[in-house]
């Protein structure tokens, strides 16, 4: 029996002041874009809590087909100390893919 994956690999970079990108990609599909944000969070949160502060997510998305093709996410968060006034709960929008014109 032999089991052949990959697993997933991730980069941080700077993206303006107190603010990274965070980018996690795994191919042959063996990881579901949710699964790769859940991980991206908890990169995030390691890398904030290293400099004895708190991730807050700018911006999150997620692409691939579990299974499928290569899978990916990316993160744009901040490192806040936990008293700034916004570490309070994410609102978070679902934007759409595309939109659609209607012309009368």
């Amino acid at each position: 029996f032999i089991l052949i994956g990959c697993a997933p690999s991730s980069a941080i970079a700077p993206y303006g002041k107190d603010t990274y990108i965070l980018s996690v990609d795994a191919a042959w599909g063996g990881y579901s874009p949710g699964q790769l944000q859940v991980r991206a969070a908890q990169e995030a949160s390691a890398f904030c809590t290293g400099q004895g502060k708190v991730s807050r997510v700018r911006y999150l998305t997620g692409v691939g087909t579990y299974g499928w093709e290569t899978t990916s996410s990316s993160m744009i968060f901040s490192c806040i100390y936990e008293s700034d006034p916004e570490n309070t709960i994410p609102e978070f929008r679902i934007e759409a893919d595309a939109v659609i014109e209607v012309k009368p």
